[in-house]
């Protein structure tokens, strides 16, 4: 089965609406193929992300849909047959909307059906609105607009990866178009590179100082400032969520502040530290 892969790249997001906001987005994707009849086995989903993009990607995907006999309901026996039992205008315009013959008519219940195959279409071909439509559908606590465009997210979108078994699904969002091309970290990468699905896509972003998977950014995060404190670091669970989210390449470093301000009480020191800069406040060994 076909792998669905879907990158969102944008300007970097609030880091409260990171997690959420990729959750949803995989919910509104896994809809999306259920939505098309793509969903024949039980699908594998799974998300990633980082302040600068929202990862979803769904294994077991159908690679088309699969064909099925739709049946149609026309005019009423009497509207569709005059009195001598020939098609009026009415069944024929009826048979040329549904694309048979009045003769592959059926009277039933005293109405005309039609009964006719449609043949399923690849996933490439449908998915792409409706996952236009999921990354429209992210909620965020504050919204924007850019360009000349109308649709309303919470940052800038900057680029798409859209792929189903490789290959690129074509959509488009305010003239951003999907391809499958994405970027590393701001900083540290230099441009664009080309993917093939999530295993491919996680380690070229780790070749490029991106670690998309937020636990283990969250296990750098930790180990570091364990490591590179001088004694023992306030590892709030808030402010360590906070900090998972606010960079895509964690790194610990230690900085130091004049001694004289240990005199301030102990909750304006780690006001100052934890909520304004969302630094880890470290204890010395009495607990000062």
């Amino acid at each position: 089965m076909p792998q669905l892969l879907l990158e969102v790249g944008c300007e970097e997001l609030p880091a409260s609406s990171v997690r959420r906001a990729a959750e949803a987005l995989l919910r509104f994707v896994q809809k999306a193929v259920e939505a098309e009849a793509l969903a024949t086995e039980p699908l594998t989903p799974r998300w990633a992300a980082t302040p600068r993009r929202l990862i979803v990607s769904i294994e077991g995907v159908a690679e088309r849909q699969a064909d099925r006999q739709v049946e149609r309901r026309g005019p009423s026996k009497s509207a569709a047959f005059d009195a001598a039992g020939n098609p009026t205008k009415a069944l024929e315009g009826f048979c040329r909307g549904v694309g048979v013959k009045p003769a592959d008519v059926e009277v039933r219940d005293d109405y005309v059906w039609a009964s006719k195959l449609e043949v399923g279409m690849s996933a490439v071909e449908v998915l792409g609105p409706g996952l236009v439509d999921a990354i429209r559908q992210i909620p965020f606590d504050k919204t924007m607009r850019w360009g000349v465009g109308r649709t309303r997210f919470a940052r800038p979108i900057r680029w798409i990866v859209a792929l189903i078994g490789g290959e690129v699904i074509e959509l488009a969002v305010e003239g951003v178009a999907a391809g499958n091309e994405s970027r590393g970290h701001r900083f540290l990468s230099r441009g664009p590179f080309v993917v093939t699905g999530w295993d491919d896509l996680l380690q070229k972003l780790r070749e490029r100082f991106v670690e998309p998977e937020p636990e283990a950014r969250r296990e750098r995060i930790v180990s570091g400032a364990m490591a590179a404190a001088r004694g023992t670091p306030l590892m709030m669970e808030d402010l360590v969520e906070e900090n998972v989210y606010l960079t895509e390449w964690p790194t610990a470093v230690a900085g130091e502040f004049r001694e004289e301000f240990l005199a301030l009480p102990r909750p304006v020191l780690i006001a100052a530290m934890a909520h304004y800069q969302r630094f880890f406040p470290v204890e010395s060994a009495p607990g000062e």
